[in-house]
């Protein structure tokens, strides 16, 4: 039995028929807006059904918002991939990304408290798109268009729902002995003290490491402990050598206490080493 999946953005085109005759052919478009509103409503309304009524509203609204920016994404060439900007590729996976951390919200933390999970919204929004985007140009139009659909959401205002410091994270309250809650960070200097102590924790227990926590290495450590809390999250970190993403990647896997395994490639490195490292890999994942 065989599959087989073709790219319509990329590749050849055309297929010969005595491949083709052989398969059972089936074509897949993307779902129109609608569709996908309510496919992602019906989730939402189960997760906020113990949320006060404001917040349920908003929650709809941010579904059809986070609709609309994707279509917006989809059909303007700024954010086509090119040789350049390759990387730029919106699917439903962002759109699903971006309703998993807004579902992440807890009752307790956000009851009517419809800024907040605005705020939460813009923050999802930066981490699965704007972290994503390489010019000024395109980040100005990206906002602009969130903009937009927070215009649509009421009595919200931008100026509140973009106030620094935008960060969300959960370690924080794990860090204070409480329960895994991602809310956001109300003071950069609150960050700093739970990451100074969680660095001098790891030199101590694990190894030394010299590390400066400047607000940036920061920011890209709550990017990092938001993508690897989430179920099979996965980050691919880019930068020039010795810009930190081996040292920020390791404290933050600290923090959350998982075990870092690293695949060591040298130059008598074969397959059959590759193929042990992966079993090795997916035994400690326990797949």
């Amino acid at each position: 039995m065989f599959a087989a999946c073709m790219n319509p953005k990329s590749g050849s085109y055309h297929v010969d028929l005595r491949l083709t005759r052989h398969m059972t052919q089936i074509a897949l478009g993307i779902p129109d807006k609608e569709l996908l509103s309510s496919i992602y409503r019906q989730i939402t309304d189960a997760h906020f059904v113990a949320f006060d009524d404001k917040i349920r509203t908003l929650a709809g609204k941010i579904v059809d918002g986070t609709v609309q920016i994707f279509n917006t994404l989809a059909l303007q060439a700024q954010f086509m991939p090119t040789a350049l900007k390759f990387h730029y590729q919106f699917n439903m996976r962002d759109v699903a990304k971006i309703i998993q951390g807004v579902m992440l919200a807890q009752p307790s933390i956000y009851k009517g408290n419809t800024l907040g999970l605005a705020r939460m919204w813009a923050h999802e929004l930066n981490r699965v798109v704007h972290d994503r985007l390489l010019f000024d140009e395109d980040r100005s139009a990206f906002l602009n268009y969130v903009k937009l659909e927070l215009r649509k959401m009421g009595d919200i205002k931008e100026d509140a729902v973009y106030e620094e410091p935008l960060i969300f994270t959960n370690f924080i309250s794990i860090a204070k002995g409480h329960e895994a809650a991602y809310k956001p960070v109300i003071d950069i200097e609150e960050l700093r003290e739970v990451l100074e102590d969680k660095l001098a924790e790891y030199n101590e227990n694990i190894a030394q490491m010299d590390l400066v926590l400047f607000n940036q290495a920061m920011e890209h450590i709550c990017r990092i402990s938001r993508i690897i809390y989430n179920p099979a999250g996965n980050a691919l970190l880019v930068g020039v050598g010795g810009s930190g993403k081996q040292s920020l990647t390791k404290l933050t896997s600290f923090i959350h206490s998982y075990e870092i395994f690293r695949i060591v490639v040298a130059t008598n490195y074969s397959v059959a080493d590759l193929k042990t490292d992966i079993q090795t890999l997916f035994m400690k994942a326990g797949v």
